[in-house]
């Protein structure tokens, strides 16, 4: 009897099988499904659609019109300046600066978070336009919509010490 039981137990069940899978008609915006994009999951839930990703290199590429504001280390004000700076993406983070000095490239590593670092490559930053000079610092855009200025702050490092400098640039 109890075989008979144990036979007809195992006979009248069958596995589980998940349903088919239901997608809400009402979902129809995009979203950006890249960890390392600005905009990754906004808009989720949603239809997963990389070509809406923006990454963090992409929102400063262009050229500017940097104004430069140059203080010494006790905060008072030495000067002014200003000058065209292109910024050049070369992947999803880094990107190139130009136009501090003719001849002259600084790299940069941008974030998700609408900043980016000047790259330490020679002692506490890069070589600037004199083989004496380093320089090093960051910059950071408002939000993904401020698509016409970078802050920037950065420090130069000389044989006669260090000189401050902080501004705005303005894309053209």
């Amino acid at each position: 009897m109890k075989a008979i039981l144990s036979l007809l137990f195992f006979v009248s069940c069958k596995p589980y099988q998940d349903p088919q899978p239901f997608t809400d008609p009402r979902i129809v915006n995009k979203y950006c499904n890249i960890p390392s994009a600005i905009n990754y999951n906004w808009n989720f839930p949603g239809i997963p659609e990389d070509s809406v990703c923006v990454f963090p290199a992409q929102i400063y590429n262009g050229t500017y019109f940097y104004r430069d504001s140059i203080f010494n280390n006790a905060g008072l004000l030495l000067d002014q300046d200003s000058f065209l700076l292109t910024f050049t993406q070369l992947d999803t983070t880094h990107l190139n600066i130009t136009g501090f000095c003719a001849g002259n490239t600084i790299s940069a590593t941008a974030s998700r978070y609408f900043k980016f670092n000047i790259d330490t490559v020679v002692g506490y930053g890069q070589l600037l336009c004199q083989p004496t000079d380093t320089i090093y610092g960051r910059g950071s855009k408002l939000d993904l919509y401020d698509t016409l200025h970078i802050k920037m702050s950065y420090e130069v490092a000389t044989d006669t010490g260090i000189i401050y400098h902080a501004g705005t640039a303005t894309k053209q």
